[in-house]
């Protein structure tokens, strides 16, 4: 069961939810899915960052969703966006280097 749950949290399907998540968020312009996509994120970006010795800053990658979303409650659609495309980028370099190795 926890395997699953280690699976379910720091693993793909953890990533394909935020995507799915934040695309909701803005294409509805509903801020509570991409705060929700954030939070969904915390998992895994320390996971990458070799938590708890912070090895790299991917710790700081739920930034992106969450100050999309705080973008998008102000009313700032087009900056949520521009916001969100590092994030989309650093998942299809995640997903490459994945591929290749």
């Amino acid at each position: 069961m926890i395997d699953f749950l280690v699976v379910v949290f720091f693993g793909w399907p953890a990533i394909l939810a935020t995507i799915i998540l934040i695309v909701i968020g803005l294409l509805k312009r509903d801020y509570r899915f991409l705060v929700a996509a954030a939070i969904l994120a915390l998992p895994f970006s320390w996971f990458l960052s070799g938590f708890p010795v912070i090895q790299s800053p991917l710790f700081l990658l739920p930034l992106l969703p969450f100050s999309s979303a705080f973008l998008m409650y102000r009313g700032r659609e087009m900056f949520a966006w521009v916001i969100a495309v590092p994030y989309f980028l650093f998942i299809w370099l995640l997903f490459n280097v994945i591929k290749a190795g």
